[in-house]
C-alpha cells in the first residue's frame, strides 16, 4: 500500500548531547519531541521515536500541499517556542532547530508485539534524505514522489511555500534517483508570494 511519510528531525542533537548534562538533556529532548507530537494537527500516526526524530506516516492518499505546509509550520513554531522557554529556564547554550522530510511511496506495516513498524524502500529513502548535505537547518524537504502522487509540480507548491530553494540529484544508498525540493521554514509567508528560487538539486539513492 502507498503512504505518506513525514519525519521531523532535530538538528544540533549530537552537539547538544555531547555538551549537556545527561539528565537535563533527556528532559529537554523529551519535552521538545512531546511538543512536536502534541502540536501535530495533521491526520498522521506515529510509527516510532528515533532519538532525535519522529517517524510519522499516513496510509492511502497523500495530504494536500497546503495542509502539510500549514501543519508542519504549526509543529515548527511550537518546537521553537518550547525551546526558547527551556533555554531561558535552564540557561542552555546549545542551538537546536527542526527540519522535516516529506516523502511518499509504497510502505508496509509490520505488527511486532503491538508496535507498528514501517517496512519498505520508501522508508529507507526517507531516512537517507535526512543526510542530504543541506547547510541550512530550518526547512521542509519534499520529494517529487509526493508531488506526483498529488499530480502537482514544484511551481504549484511554490505559490503556497515561504521560500523555494532546491531540486537535487546525486548517488546515495544504491537505490534510485530521487528529486526533491527545499522550503525555508525560517522565512514565513507574509501573505505575499515571497518565495525566492535559489538552486535545484536531485539525489540518487
Amino acid at each position: 500500500m502507498n503512504g505518506l511519510i513525514i519525519i521531523p528531525d532535530i538538528t544540533g542533537f549530537t552537539n547538544f548531547v555531547k555538551n549537556t548534562n545527561i539528565d537535563l538533556g533527556v528532559s529537554v529532548i523529551s519535552d521538545l519531541l512531546n511538543e512536536v507530537i502534541d502540536s501535530n494537527p495533521l491526520d498522521i500516526e506515529i510509527s516510532e521515536i528515533e532519538g532525535d526524530a519522529i517517524l510519522f506516516y499516513k496510509l492511502g492518499k497523500p495530504l494536500c500541499v497546503k495542509q502539510v505546509f500549514a501543519g508542519l509550520k504549526t509543529m515548527y513554531d511550537a518546537f521553537n517556542s518550547k525551546f526558547e522557554t527551556l533555554k531561558n529556564t535552564y540557561n542552555l547554550q546549545e542551538s537546536l532547530s527542526l527540519k522535516f522530510i516529506v516523502h511518499y511511496g509504497e510502505i508496509h506495516l509490520c505488527n511486532i508485539r503491538g508496535f507498528k513498524n514501517l517496512f519498505g524502500q520508501t522508508v529507507i529513502e526517507a531516512h537517507c534524505l535526512l543526510k542530504n548535505g543541506e547547510g541550512n537547518s530550518d526547512y521542509i524537504l519534499i520529494t517529487d514522489d509526493y508531488l506526483e502522487a498529488l499530480e502537482q509540480n514544484v511551481s504549484v507548491v511554490h505559490s503556497v511555500a515561504w521560500r523555494y530553494s532546491t531540486s537535487v540529484s546525486q548517488s546515495f544508498c544504491g537505490l534510485r534517483q530521487i528529486k526533491y525540493s527545499f522550503y525555508n521554514l525560517a522565512m514565513p509567508n507574509n501573505g505575499k508570494n515571497n518565495c525566492h528560487y535559489t538552486s535545484q538539486r536531485q539525489l540518487a539513492l
